[in-house]
């Protein structure tokens, strides 16, 4: 295969590796046997190894409700492809090899430079393909950098019986909350009941069915109708917007809309620097990413007053509210990662322990990817689900 049958493939990713961290793990087990190997059926087994180890390491760790499905070599051929694209590794004599900048990168790894690693791949996504320019810009331009919400990968089937289990009524619903609560986005209803009376969504009667085809055809009519021509399916979607998500520059969460849930993808990140605290970025050749970082002690006092808010509004009978839930509002409110919010969420803890508390709510609360526990590491691993807020003392 040429370089440029490679490139006009892989312009736009495939969306068959969401998590840049296999990426990390092929380059580390590339300079773990010397930064040469041999390209061999042997060394794509090695690879997936890695990657598999990697996942039940990550399920372990964070105690995840579901184990990781386990890769295959065509994701390892994915990710060689890939690599070689962004010059990271070349095919040399028969064997593979670390470029100068996948060797750099090796050492980042090393060192567990993660913040560092980071700003690499943005420069690195942004630079090959773009697609994920393409993506923070078509964002902002359509919501402002509020955010695109699209039906969450569960509409609920209380959705459709609120509705008198026609999905019309559900569609009606639901472009008039996203017309209601993000204007600029405009969604044509016309135009999503053709579709859906095309799909014959009314006809089927099994309930799990008639709701995966009306979210789909949903689903479908709002990625295409934004993102056209460059982003045309949900898939394509979530692999652009999971990985910008890991790089910090946008962020995205399930949110209710009067019963009805939305996953919204908002920008933490501007090409202007329009954020009023310190920034991180990220230089490339068509110009700057500003990513939102600001520091803790420029935080504190609107970080522990979002997360008061918050726990006000949402606070069980018992007084806690799911750790992720916070997060969740909390972020899209301050226009930060998850990953800052962690962060902070531990320094206000060191530092006034006598405001939060932790606890962990048991094999109920389902830990997924993106909705993960506190983990504190010392004085002995601990990891929590949920936290109250000591308002009174």
């Amino acid at each position: 295969m040429g370089i440029m049958e490679i490139k006009k493939k892989l312009n736009t990713p495939s969306g068959n590796t969401h998590d840049i961290k296999y990426l990390y793990n092929v380059i580390a087990g590339l300079k773990r046997k010397g930064g040469r190997v041999e390209s061999n059926p042997e060394t794509f087994k090695y690879f997936k190894k890695m990657i598999n180890d990697y996942n039940d390491a990550k399920a372990s760790k964070f105690g995840l409700s579901s184990k990781p499905k386990e890769v295959d070599i065509k994701v390892v051929n994915n990710i060689i492809a890939e690599l070689k694209y962004i010059k990271l590794i070349r095919k040399e004599n028969g064997h593979l090899a670390l470029t100068n900048e996948g060797e750099n990168i090796a050492s980042l790894i090393e060192e567990k430079d993660s913040e560092r690693l980071k700003e690499v791949f943005a420069k690195l996504m942004i630079e090959n393909y773009r697609v994920f320019e393409y993506f923070l810009k078509r964002i902002k331009e359509v919501s402002g950098g509020k955010g695109i919400p699209i039906p969450s990968p569960s509409v609920r089937a209380e959705v459709l019986d609120k509705s008198g289990g026609n999905p019309e009524i559900v569609v009606e619903r639901y472009v008039k909350i996203i017309n209601e609560n993000y204007p600029p986005m405009h969604l044509n209803l016309d135009s999503i009941l053709s579709l859906l009376k095309a799909k014959n969504v009314d006809t089927i009667d099994k309930k799990t069915k008639k709701i995966k085809n009306l979210q789909a055809v949903i689903e479908k009519y709002v990625v295409s109708e934004i993102f056209q021509p460059n982003i045309k399916s949900r898939r394509a979607y979530d692999f652009v917007r999971s990985r910008t998500t890991f790089l910090e520059l946008t962020n995205y969460a399930i949110f209710d809309f009067e019963g009805f849930p939305a996953e919204v993808t908002y920008l933490i990140s501007d090409f202007e620097p329009t954020f009023n605290h310190a920034t991180k970025t990220v230089d490339y050749s068509g110009g700057r990413v500003y990513i939102n970082y600001p520091a803790f002690e420029d935080m504190k006092d609107i970080f522990k007053e979002t997360i008061a808010k918050n726990y006000n509004t949402y606070k069980d009978d018992f007084g806690y509210m799911k750790i992720a839930a916070v997060r969740d509002t909390v972020c899209r409110e301050l226009k930060i990662s998850d990953n800052l919010f962690d962060i902070y969420l531990k320094k206000l803890y060191e530092e006034e322990p006598h405001w939060l508390s932790f606890t962990y709510a048991g094999a109920g609360d389902k830990i997924t990817e993106k909705r993960l526990p506190i983990i504190f590491e010392k004085p002995m691993r601990e990891f929590f689900t949920l936290l109250k807020v000591n308002l009174r003392r």
